[in-house]
């Protein structure tokens, strides 16, 4: 077994694909894992770097990717809201099984698998930021899957001895972004059309891809003891008002033309100014004036404080710098 060898699962993803550019420049010897055809040219001209094809449902094409490899990195996973469950849990549950269960066989010493905050559920009224000590008890479909993944990764790891790493990243954001909630708090910081109170002194928590990625690999490089269940966001939650705002900045620093931003803006600052702004009036999707952004547990807050007291160091802490790193891949 190779001990620079390195396997990671949805390498053509969104973090996945962070944490091959990482691995690679650390000196690591990565074996990209695609699903599709279509990404097998992705990684051409990054060092150390092949590119192969898997997938976590057939447990010979993951044998076969993990001969000699000492470290899996598992970010392979159905996150599109309107997937069929059945789909989402054999994805997500089931090809997590099989993705430790492969790595046990084949004497892969560490894995790590990326879940997510959504395995903690609708705990939207707590008073204090959420922790990985807080039961998670996820209750929509993708949340639940993700937990599912998680417990399927844990008892593998119990029963073969392999060291298992989990991470749960909250609101991703970087170069390439394309999650529900990045879309759609864009959509709303374009209009500045908050829908009155709904977000008024209201928060939520964010991280940087990079820092994530950076966390991922940290995570696996140290011999950490106990319960390796760690969350992944930049300590310090921004307002809403705020992240609106920043979007609005971080267009202006890219010097784009947002007449359109601006006119609707100013429709949103007269629309607030009348008393108890009639939401039921913008309650239609198709409404143009109208963004569905506001969900139960948008606005939840996290705390890295386990990761934080391991000695790790987020580099993206302002809010505004990290929408500027998106702007070019979003249009206005």
């Amino acid at each position: 077994m190779n001990d620079n060898k390195i396997l990671v699962t949805g390498a053509s993803g969104f973090i996945g694909s962070w944490v091959v550019k990482k691995l690679s420049e650390k000196g690591f010897d990565v074996r990209a894992g695609v699903h599709n055809s279509y990404f097998e040219n992705k990684f051409i001209g990054i060092k150390n770097t092949e590119t192969v094809k898997i997938d976590i449902l057939d447990k010979n094409s993951l044998i076969k990717a993990m001969n000699g490899v000492c470290t899996v990195y598992h970010f392979a996973a159905s996150v599109k809201s309107n997937v069929p469950i059945g789909q989402l849990n054999k994805v997500n549950s089931e090809g997590t099984k099989n993705v430790w269960l492969c790595a046990a066989e084949c004497g892969v010493n560490s894995a790590l698998y990326c879940s997510s905050a959504a395995v903690y559920g609708l705990l939207s009224y707590s008073d204090k930021p959420i922790n990985e000590n807080i039961t998670a008890r996820a209750i929509e479909p993708y949340g639940r899957s993700k937990l599912h993944g998680e417990t399927e990764a844990i008892n593998v790891s119990v029963n073969a001895g392999l060291e298992t790493v989990i991470v749960r990243p909250v609101a991703v954001f970087g170069p390439g972004e394309h999650t529900p909630f990045g879309l759609k708090l864009r959509d709303a910081a374009v209009s500045k059309i908050l829908l009155a109170g709904n977000f008024r002194k209201k928060s939520f928590s964010f991280v940087h891809v990079e820092d994530v990625a950076d966390a991922c690999i940290y995570l696996m490089s140290e011999k950490l003891p106990g319960k390796n269940i760690y969350n992944i966001t930049y300590n310090e939650p921004v307002l809403f008002e705020d992240a609106f705002r920043a979007y609005i900045n971080a267009l202006d620093r890219s010097g784009r033309s947002y007449l359109r931003v601006k006119y609707l803006a100013s429709l949103s600052a007269i629309a607030h100014k009348l008393p108890d702004f009639p939401l039921k009036l913008f309650k239609d999707k198709r409404n143009w004036f109208s963004f569905n952004l506001f969900q139960p547990g948008f606005e939840m807050i996290y705390s890295s404080e386990k990761l934080l007291g391991r000695s790790f160091k987020f580099k993206w802490n302002n809010f505004e710098d990290i929408i500027f790193s998106c702007i070019n891949d979003k249009p206005v």
